[in-house]
């Protein structure tokens, strides 16, 4: 089987994933003209607006990396399909969740669904990778043993950091948001870093 398909499928999904995303930001209504007004409807709309940034951004993580993958498969098998599946299938779960929080920000029940549903989008990301890249050789298997090793370990890092985060969630909420916000850029930035030392 050839990859167009899934290409395509997966970019669509992830399209309408984000058109979900912003739908849930509702027009706040306003009692007059006034700028008092305007300022209260604002403030009122901020949650679910930096809940909506912060799960664009998150989605966005997920999209490039999944580009990252399927750009170096040059087929893909049966095992290969399902596991891309289950990545959307938790994808698709973040705009229900980002409206959640943006409702029931200091709940720790909703606050613990984003970490939980991270972990779980990033097994199925991780283990998506690890099937076209070391177990299989749907994509050209070019990583040294350290890369693999390096890149498996940071993987099981931030599976750790989610689910600590799911506990944290029941402890004092301020801190599972804070870990939800600064954790994807302890990944994001060196990366970005690396490849511009490379260049």
């Amino acid at each position: 089987m050839t990859k167009t398909r899934l290409e395509a499928f997966s970019d669509g999904m992830f399209a309408i994933i984000l058109t979900i995303l912003v739908l849930e930001l509702h027009v706040p209504e306003l009692e007059n003209s006034s700028f008092a007004a305007f300022s209260a409807g604002m403030i009122q709309l901020a949650p679910k607006f930096f809940a909506f940034l912060f799960s664009f951004f998150i989605i966005a993580i997920f999209w490039i990396n999944h580009h990252a993958i399927i750009h170096h498969v040059h087929k893909v098998d049966t095992k290969l399909l399902w596991l891309n599946m289950g990545l959307l299938f938790f994808s698709s779960l973040f705009p229900f969740i980002t409206a959640f929080i943006g409702d029931y920000m200091l709940n720790p029940f909703v606050v613990a669904l984003y970490p939980l549903n991270m972990a779980f989008s990033s097994v199925m990301i991780n283990a998506l990778w690890k099937y076209a890249f070391v177990d299989t050789n749907l994509a050209p298997n070019t990583l040294t043993d350290e890369e693999k090793q390096a890149r498996m370990k940071r993987d099981r890092m931030a599976l750790y950091i989610n689910l600590v985060s799911v506990v944290l969630a029941f402890i004092w909420v301020p801190i599972t948001l804070t870990i939800m916000v600064v954790f994807p850029f302890a990944f994001v930035v060196p990366t970005l870093l690396g490849k511009k030392e490379k260049e």
